[in-house]
């Protein structure tokens, strides 16, 4: 797992980045913080089913994934499957910024 500040400190190497996890304030911080960079952002999604199939229409740079995800799959398994299956830079953090 990455700290989520260390992967922010990148951003501007990013044009679009997926954000996989329950909506929280600290997802919706985030959200705010990506936006104002002027990254293009797709989601929050809650599931790593919902994530692939967004990655299948979307290109993505970077998907930032809670490591506690809805459903049959967790974080860990969907960075796995976006980095072998899509070639997308995925990261599993341990918390967003305050």
């Amino acid at each position: 797992m990455r700290d989520l500040q260390n992967l922010l400190n990148e951003l501007d190497q990013f044009s679009t980045v997926m954000i996989a996890g329950s909506s929280t304030s600290k997802t919706d911080q985030l959200l705010d913080r990506l936006n104002a960079s002027g990254i293009n952002v797709i989601g929050p999604v809650d599931t790593a089913s919902k994530a692939l199939a967004l990655i299948a229409q979307s290109h993505v740079d970077l998907a930032v994934i809670d490591p506690e995800l809805a459903g049959a799959r967790n974080g860990a398994e969907l960075a796995r499957s976006l980095r072998e299956t899509w070639g997308v830079r995925a990261h599993v953090v341990t918390h967003a910024p305050a």
